[in-house]
């Protein structure tokens, strides 16, 4: 298959108004991988930090104007050059992170890795919203800091994307969660199964609980110091914002990692069983069309939306 297609392209960093659809060439798959037309991808905060210079893009060797933003996935595998996958496979991935996945246009090539079948419950907009968010909170609880039945969680901005997923995850395993986020968004995460709610607005959250077990702490570095003073001794802090000094963790007789998420098609099957046996939801914010992506981005990067941000190429 070759030809055109329609994506989102960059041609230099800046604000939401550099994001422009024009036809570009359409990719052709390479060994093990699939061409997915793309029914939907999410926005993440790292998509507009990128976009404006300051995110995933310091990680690479050069930056490769114009450039096809977006890493999370959904959509109907229309080409395979991997056996596990053939034409007419609904699926969904997070795609080649912290690579380019070019995830913002009409098709997309993945890597069968990456990739995992759609959950049957959800639209594409739904499943597109899932893979970054769920994977980084996976990782963070489960394959860095072992979170297990009995023990507790401090999730931070359990309102937000990642946040709002971890909060369920946690709840999965039987952890006990306290959660920070807004009073506007107190009843939504009660709702997801936290059993501790904090209003960082009007409250400082180390007041107001007992150490933890484990903080995942999804929010400014700045704000770590305070975190820490709230795991217990032996525990871990995991931060996906800020990289940790070499002797942070010692200092507070504790372990902790910055942690970036990476693409793994497996465990994103399993987080799609989760979705199918009802144990998950995503919340939409709101779903953009295609041509409103810049729209999309500045939503993200008012830093405010209740679960995640996805833009439809659906027609």
């Amino acid at each position: 298959m070759s030809g055109s297609m329609k994506a989102a392209v960059i041609r230099e960093f800046g604000g939401p108004s550099v994001l422009t659809i024009d036809s570009v060439p359409r990719p052709e798959p390479g060994e093990g991988e699939v061409l997915v037309k793309v029914h939907a991808a999410g926005i993440n905060p790292i998509d507009y930090k990128t976009r404006l210079g300051t995110g995933i893009n310091r990680a690479w060797k050069e930056n490769r104007f114009p450039l096809i933003l977006g890493w999370d996935i959904s959509g109907v595998v229309v080409e395979s050059r991997a056996p596990q996958y053939r034409p007419g496979d609904e699926v969904f991935a997070l795609s080649r992170f912290p690579a380019v996945a070019s995830a913002y246009a009409e098709y997309a090539c993945v890597s069968a890795q990456d990739l995992a079948p759609k959950p049957r419950s959800l639209d594409h907009a739904h499943a597109a919203a899932v893979p970054l968010a769920a994977l980084t909170a996976w990782q963070a609880l489960f394959d860095t800091a072992a979170l297990s039945a009995g023990q507790s969680v401090l999730i931070h901005a359990a309102a937000g994307g990642v946040g709002h997923l971890a909060v369920q995850l946690a709840k999965n395993v039987l952890a006990r969660v306290v959660a920070t986020a807004s009073a506007r968004n107190a009843d939504f995460v009660v709702s997801l199964g936290a059993d501790q709610f904090i209003d960082y607005s009007t409250s400082r959250f180390e007041d107001c609980m007992e150490p933890v077990d484990v903080v995942f702490h999804t929010i400014g570095a700045e704000h770590r110091p305070r975190s820490w003073s709230v795991v217990r001794k032996g525990g871990w802090l995991v931060a996906i914002s800020g990289g940790l000094g070499e002797d942070e963790p010692a200092k507070y007789a504790a372990h902790g990692k910055f942690m970036t998420v990476r693409p793994n098609g497996a465990q994103l099957a399993q987080i799609g069983r989760l979705f199918d046996a009802g144990v998950l939801r995503v919340n939409i914010d709101r779903t953009y069309p295609f041509a409103e992506v810049a729209g999309a981005h500045e939503h993200v990067e008012g830093g405010h939306a209740r679960g995640k941000v996805v833009i439809s190429l659906e027609p």
